[in-house]
């Protein structure tokens, strides 16, 4: 940390973030992808896990690389990236969990109605929002991110 802790760990953040919206948007092609090619929707929750498993899968790949070199800006070792693999498979398992209990309480259709009555034309444009699958991980990356944060850095700074 430099002499003021909040102003480096404020930096790291916002690059913490950034490579989060980086991660994510990884994710998201990769999920929404794996949705189209397999035909996934609500209803099939073995797919709709697979798709999003694969996708946080390529997303943590690219996080690691990214977090350890820019982020953090460190090196890797064996310890940093146990660590940082198991404060993503905490993650992913919240992740999960959060994806199956929006979706049994109906968050995604709640989300439709709210994204074809905010913004109909981008729904349009963009037929993926009004997918209720689609917009699952939102609420979830809600709820993780900052937990994530926070694991994340006490693997790699540690």
């Amino acid at each position: 940390m430099g002499t003021n802790g909040y102003i480096v760990m404020g930096g790291e953040f916002v690059r913490f973030f950034l490579v989060g919206v980086g991660a994510t948007l990884v994710h998201l092609f990769v999920y929404w992808s794996l949705n189209e090619l397999l035909n996934v929707s609500e209803d099939t929750p073995v797919t709709l896990t697979l798709s999003y498993s694969v996708g946080y899968v390529v997303s943590f790949v690219f996080n690691y690389i990214v977090s350890l070199k820019w982020t953090f800006r460190t090196k890797g070792s064996v310890k940093k990236g146990m660590g940082f693999a198991f404060s993503h498979a905490v993650n992913a398992c919240m992740q999960l969990l959060l994806l199956h209990v929006f979706r049994a309480i109906g968050i995604g259709g709640t989300l439709v109605a709210l994204m074809r009555n905010l913004f109909p034309l981008l729904v349009e444009w963009w037929p993926v929002l009004g997918q209720s699958e689609s917009l699952l991980p939102f609420p979830v990356y809600m709820i993780v991110v900052p937990m994530n944060f926070l694991m994340v850095r006490y693997f790699l700074r540690k």
